[in-house]
């Protein structure tokens, strides 16, 4: 009996020893695949048909790879903010990225126009130099015109608009108040409540919720299991389930939290006496003459999540006619803007690239301008 339990301690100290040697391996197998992806990604996208210049754009995206540092840091507030770097093509000093602004027009510099411009990914530029986001494209289009304008680009990869207001209401709590306001997005409210399966909440707060207050002393100690590199190699990738079968609950609610802060941000202009200008952002399915690559990114981007694409078609429909039926003309839906465009504009299923955003640009200066013109 002594033998034979000795045997078995031994066969399971050997079997403990190749798990945890296949663990460690694995770990490591998964950290190279991990970084390979993302190395994978950026040359993709290096590769789309936006880009005439390739060696310009795999300068770019070799760049945003060290700039990205995904996850973001930690922000108070906010859960995140952008972080500091210095490029050649991308520049963050504070979670701000660098805008264009010019000095030559309007020598005194306190009449200018100050002008904030908050949003995601799209608005902070993914896939565009500093002068070509469009922030810095608006800013120059401006000074074209004659009108001096100090831009700031406040925009942070995955804000919804609630995280968005957030960071605006922080602004104004240092008396830091624009002229002009600028709130561009809508997209990430519907995905974040197709990804997270609940409406008015960021990116990843399902992840958060895992460690809340009550929990958190014992996340500390707990060993999870979907935490191991085996557990990994067993189940595979993670395959997001989407929202197709709660589309109208879902959008409903989007539309409500996205509606909501826009009637806080007006509320607050009152007061404040600052101008606001909203705009629902295109996406990749609005296109119609799509190119071969855009269509392929098309599929991915579904085929990832389902549902993410009609979510926000669904919202933003509602939040027109809901708009329309009121008279008032406070949101600018952007759906058409690349409706009959036939050359490259998307690098992926959500981004566009510079050529995209100097068409959006030219739209916001003339809404820019037209909101300041001398009364006739």
């Amino acid at each position: 009996m002594a033998a034979l339990l000795n045997g078995i301690w031994v066969v399971l100290g050997v079997a403990l020893l190749l798990l945890m040697s296949l663990e460690v391996l694995l770990t490591s197998y998964y950290e190279r695949a991990d970084k390979e992806e993302i190395v994978s990604a950026a040359k993709a996208a290096a590769n789309a048909d936006v880009y005439a210049n390739a060696d310009l754009a795999e300068g770019y995206f070799k760049e945003f790879k060290d700039a990205a540092h995904w996850p973001l840091p930690w922000a108070s507030y906010t859960q995140s903010r952008a972080p500091d770097y210095t490029g050649k093509f991308i520049n963050v000093n504070e979670g701000i990225r660098r805008t264009w602004n010019s000095g030559t027009i309007n020598d005194d510099r306190s009449a200018r126009l100050r002008i904030f411009f908050f949003g995601g990914s799209t608005l902070w530029g993914y896939g565009s130099r500093d002068d070509f986001t469009i922030p810095s494209l608006v800013a120059k289009k401006l000074a074209e015109k004659g009108t001096g304008a100090k831009v700031t680009n406040y925009a942070v990869g995955a804000d919804v608009t609630t995280q968005s207001l957030i960071r605006f209401v922080l602004e104004l709590r240092k008396r830091n108040a624009p002229d002009l306001v600028v709130f561009y997005g809508g997209r990430m409210d519907a995905f974040s409540a197709c990804y997270e399966g609940k409406p008015g909440v960021p990116i990843g707060s399902s992840n958060l919720e895992r460690i809340s207050s009550d929990k958190e002393a014992k996340a500390r100690v707990t060993i999870k299991l979907e935490n191991f590199a085996l557990t990994r190699l067993l189940t595979g990738k993670r395959k997001f389930v989407g929202c197709l079968e709660k589309l109208d609950a879902l959008s409903d609610g989007a539309l409500e939290v996205y509606l909501g802060n826009v009637r806080f941000v007006k509320a607050i202009s009152e007061s404040l006496s600052f101008k606001t200008l909203f705009y629902l952002e295109p996406q990749l399915s609005d296109k119609t003459h799509r190119t071969k690559y855009e269509e392929d990114h098309l599929l991915k981007s579904e085929k990832r999540l389902p549902g993410r694409n009609d979510i926000y078609s669904l919202m933003r429909s509602k939040l027109v006619k809901e708009y329309e039926s009121s008279g008032q003309n406070v949101i600018h839906d952007l759906h058409d803007m690349f409706s009959d465009v036939a050359s490259p504009i998307y690098i992926d299923g959500s981004h566009y690239g510079e050529d995209g955003n100097e068409l959006i640009s030219r739209k916001i200066t003339a809404d820019i301008l037209a909101l300041y013109a001398p009364a006739k």
